[in-house]
């Protein structure tokens, strides 16, 4: 996507492989790299206003702050530890939604925005309970916004299986208890999930709004 002309802004948190991966990018002249966290409002607000001096607005923006604190299931699940996945993954992505959405729908006249929610959000999974219910809700936050924005700001979700990142590293090593019940029996790969966010971002998908794109090699259908 760098690559097409336009501006971009990357939110980044204090993650080292976060910091990493924007040090990769070697064309930096159309890039704004802001830190901020995401369960701070001050923190968008301040962005926000960031775009608005220097950009003049938004078109599009991608939803993809995440996190699984261990342990998740539902018998070991600590209070701090909801609270946390909360805090992240769903108010964390309805502000975002109600700032940079609301910015989009001032400012653009063909905006985009693409959440990332989860195969768990649509299935279900005792072993990252909270986590699947902030997924589920980010569904319905995807839904809803597509409503409120009506045909000026398209809103959609990718929804990714097993994908080979740092995130699913933190569940195990065998892959196997998902791959079994795919029907494309293998980890997904980062740039499959890029690929999607990429098209529903684009002039490809003008047509498609509320949806909830699942990549996840056939994974729930089985």
């Amino acid at each position: 996507m760098l690559d097409n002309g336009n501006y971009y802004v990357i939110m980044v948190d204090n993650d080292p492989l976060t910091k990493e991966f924007v040090g990769t990018i070697k064309d930096k002249s159309r890039l704004s790299v802001m830190t901020a966290d995401i369960t701070k409002e001050e923190d968008m607000l301040i962005l926000k206003e960031f775009i608005m001096q220097t950009y003049g607005g938004l078109d599009c923006l991608v939803c993809n702050a995440g996190i699984i604190p261990t342990p998740c299931g539902i018998d070991d699940i600590t209070d701090e530890n909801i609270d946390k996945t909360i805090d992240v993954n769903l108010k964390g992505t309805f502000r975002c939604l109600r700032i940079f959405g609301n910015l989009i729908h001032e400012t653009s006249d063909n905006g985009s925005i693409v959440n990332l929610t989860s195969v768990d959000g649509i299935i279900g999974e005792p072993f990252a309970v909270i986590y699947s219910a902030t997924k589920a809700g980010i569904i319905s936050l995807t839904k809803s916004f597509a409503r409120k924005f009506g045909d000026k700001v398209r809103v959609n979700a990718v929804a990714p299986g097993l994908i080979d990142t740092p995130l699913t590293e933190s569940l195990g090593n065998d892959p196997s208890w998902t791959t079994d019940f795919s029907i494309i029996k293998r980890v997904g790969k980062p740039n499959e999930i890029a690929d999607a966010v990429e098209f529903l971002l684009s002039d490809k998908s003008t047509y498609i709004t509320g949806h909830i794109l699942t990549v996840d090699g056939g994974f729930t259908l089985k």
